[in-house]
């Protein structure tokens, strides 16, 4: 994020960040997605950006990539539907059946049984019993949010980046309708802080008396 806390411009095109991304920034990015079993986005991230979330410039397998999608709006030319990597695209009751369809000949598409947003404690139930125990969350916003508010988070890790966006449109690190006690919001514990080519790396663990 910016010093300012925004994930991306007004604009919402959050690969603009990449760029003040160095080789060493990437190496420590595709080691931490190595050393996980998935990664989740929101569709939202691969529309606005269309990330391929493989490890290329770190030794390590390739994690299973897992998209929220709850009407299956995943474009179907998207990078995580090259075959480079396993990927899992979660739907509801909401999506089409003919996108369904058409997903499920490129990634495997999980279904859940209700209407709305994808429920994130069904999500990781079913990643279970997959084998998948160890997930990496990237975002967006909102899929950070889902996550946080669900109790489902512990380990947290913040890379800012040296510059201010502002703007009122633009999505910032945890989105969502937010908490409103001071009691509600999520108590962390810094565990680690270093700076790696001007980019300040936070590393903090979830304190589990947060319910």
């Amino acid at each position: 994020m910016s010093v300012d806390g925004k994930i991306a411009p007004a604009d919402r095109q959050g690969r603009k960040f990449f760029r003040f991304m160095t080789p060493r920034h990437r190496r420590l990015l595709h080691r931490i997605r190595s050393g996980v079993d998935a990664v989740v986005v929101g569709v939202e991230t691969i529309i606005a950006d269309d990330p391929s979330l493989t490890v290329r410039d770190a030794k390590g397998p390739n994690p299973i990539r897992v998209v929220l999608d709850s009407k299956a709006r995943t474009p179907l030319d998207s990078k995580l539907l090259n075959g480079q990597a396993p990927t899992i695209v979660a739907v509801t009751r909401d999506a089409p059946r003919r996108r369904i369809m058409k997903l499920r000949k490129k990634a495997k598409v999980l279904v859940q049984k209700r209407h709305g947003r994808v429920d994130p404690t069904e999500l990781l139930r079913e990643l279970k019993t997959l084998g998948i125990q160890k997930v990496l969350v990237e975002g967006g916003g909102e899929i950070r949010w889902s996550f946080f508010k669900a109790n489902l988070v512990d380990d947290f890790f913040v890379w800012v980046a040296p510059y201010v966006w502002g703007g009122r449109e633009a999505p910032t690190l945890v989105d969502g309708t937010g908490f409103i006690n001071e009691t509600e919001a999520v108590p962390l514990r810094l565990v680690r802080s270093r700076v790696v080519d001007n980019l300040l790396i936070l590393s903090f663990s979830v304190k589990r008396s947060h319910v």
